[in-house]
């Protein structure tokens, strides 16, 4: 959808407004505490989580097929840590990478500036099958044939 309105966006300021740009910014992994941050404003920080959040990720676990039964809260939110820094610190492009490639794309005046080799590799896959795209083995093949890595 912003890929779309971008280019809508793009033919209009063509004719109307040439001298303002649009751009649109593809990430793949990004190394940020995203995924900590978010937990932490929506009240889900692995500390704070109760006993309710626990079932809730115990019930997500099983229905991916994953048995934790013998998992321990504690255990539980220090996975939830773990997985938050793994994602932060196990990406393939750093924010700082990201930042340097989106000035750049800007600076060369491209609209389509993907960030990382993961960014690039999804969007040929897409590309190339948009009809599979939103399908459950799509990402899992992507995993697989090493063109995503969310550093877990």
């Amino acid at each position: 959808a912003v890929r779309g309105f971008t280019e809508a966006l793009l033919t209009d300021l063509r004719i109307n407004a040439p001298h303002v740009q649009a751009h649109v910014v593809m990430p793949g992994h990004i190394g940020t505490s995203i995924v900590l941050n978010s937990a932490a404003i929506l009240g889900h920080r692995p500390e704070d989580m109760t006993a309710a959040d626990l079932d809730r990720m115990r019930q997500a676990a099983g229905r991916m097929g994953l048995d934790v039964s013998g998992v321990t809260d504690d255990e539980l939110r220090g996975f939830m840590q773990v997985r938050g820094e793994a994602f932060r610190d196990g990406a393939p492009t750093t924010a700082e990478e990201a930042a340097t490639i989106i000035l750049d794309g800007v600076r060369q005046g491209r609209w389509r500036i993907l960030v990382g080799d993961d960014a690039a590799v999804l969007d040929d896959r897409v590309r190339a099958d948009p009809e599979r795209a939103y399908d459950a083995d799509f990402f899992d093949e992507m995993v697989g044939a090493g063109g995503m890595n969310l550093g877990l």
